[in-house]
């Protein structure tokens, strides 16, 4: 009697894996979380595509990005991102200026997560498509300001001190490499998961320009001209200008550490 139980439940159990594998509209994970003990969860068996959603947020050197993303296979996902901030700061001291920044990044972007081994780990590829990212700065001399440019001092006159604008732009659309660990689109009954990845985007090269205006005056506070017209100024500025941006033109290839949290949805079975 015994025997004749257990060949009934293993017939039963091996009808029950043909019409699994003979469903063609599903998804088929060949021993997942087979091996250390580790169970696999019922639902991780069969997944069709366009099956869930998943909504997140996050925080990078891009900005404070939403996310929305979608399983395109067992190992394979797709997601739209984009990224804002704008903040603006108080002036505050620095050497001989009182300088104001305002930080404005707005970008979007898609992307393809890829799970290699079906574990959480993911290789992601996408394109920036927008990419208006730039800092910005206000600057006014302080009184008696003597400040460095292109290793030459320079002394602000006090009745009209030198002001100006700088900005760096961050900008252009690009290519995205990241590496990953955490699904985004939960392959789980769990809702929430906490990703994180680190890469790059590879952006315009970065441009700093700046704009002084006001009068310089001899060591002596004395004989003040307009800074455009002052001798050696311009020349000094434009040279400093080449070095600045000499140093910045590295972050082309611009770095992305990121995490968040995302919160995945069925939306059919």
């Amino acid at each position: 009697m015994l025997i004749a139980t257990l060949a009934a439940a293993q017939g039963n159990l091996a009808g029950a894996n043909q019409s699994l594998f003979a469903n063609g509209s599903s998804f088929y994970y060949p021993g997942f979380g087979a091996g250390g003990g580790g169970q696999a969860e019922p639902s991780a068996y069969r997944i069709e595509r366009f099956t869930r959603v998943s909504l997140s947020i996050s925080a990078s050197p891009l900005g404070l990005g939403e996310q929305i993303s979608t399983n395109l296979s067992p190992n394979l996902d797709l997601r739209v991102l984009g990224n804002y901030i704008s903040v603006n700061t108080d002036q505050f001291s620095q050497k001989d200026f009182r300088i104001g920044l305002n930080v404005g990044f707005v970008n979007m972007g898609a992307s393809t997560d890829y799970y290699p081994l079906h574990k959480p780990f993911r290789l992601s590829a996408g394109y920036l498509f927008y990419n208006g990212d730039r800092v910005r700065a206000e600057l006014k001399a302080n009184q008696n300001a003597i400040f460095t440019i292109n290793n030459i001092d320079w002394t602000s006159d006090n009745a009209d001190p030198v002001h100006g604008t700088g900005r760096l732009t961050l900008g252009g659309s690009g290519f995205l490499l990241t590496a990953g660990y955490g699904r985004i689109v939960s392959r789980s009954e769990k809702h929430f998961s906490f990703p994180f990845e680190a890469g790059v985007a590879f952006i315009n090269t970065p441009h700093a320009t700046f704009n002084l205006s006001g009068q310089i005056c001899s060591n002596q506070g004395i004989n003040c001209l307009p800074a455009a017209t002052y001798p050696g100024f311009a020349d000094a500025l434009a040279a400093q200008l080449v070095t600045w941006n000499k140093d910045v033109a590295p972050y082309h290839i611009y770095p992305i550490i990121e995490g968040g949290v995302a919160y995945t949805f069925r939306i059919r079975r």
